[in-house]
């Protein structure tokens, strides 16, 4: 089953450049934890929010992604970038289990 989870986020404009510069490595990161599938950003139109889907194969790889020593590290760097932070852990609704397509 699929774990998807959802952070929320603004970046402070002061560190604008160096965020951007220091998520390159950040993202490194994720794509090499056992069980990521996929990794998605948007960020809202004229302003500095960000939503960021990270997703995987399932809560147990998630949670050992999350026991790494290096993700603390990772994770205090971030906030110094970022406020208004929100996480959500979501997993596969019984309704909808597969994407839908156009009929």
């Amino acid at each position: 089953m699929k774990m998807l989870q959802r952070v929320v986020f603004k970046i402070n404009p002061e560190t604008m450049k160096e965020y951007l510069e220091w998520s390159k490595g950040a993202i490194d990161y994720w794509r090499k934890r056992p069980g990521f599938k996929e990794m998605r950003a948007y960020r809202e139109p004229g302003t500095s929010r960000v939503l960021l889907d990270i997703e995987f194969e399932n809560f147990e790889t998630w949670g050992k992604a999350y026991d790494d020593p290096k993700l603390k590290e990772i994770l205090s760097q971030f906030a110094s970038y970022t406020h208004d932070g929100k996480t959500d852990l979501w997993d596969i609704s019984p309704v909808i289990p597969k994407p839908l397509k156009p009929l």
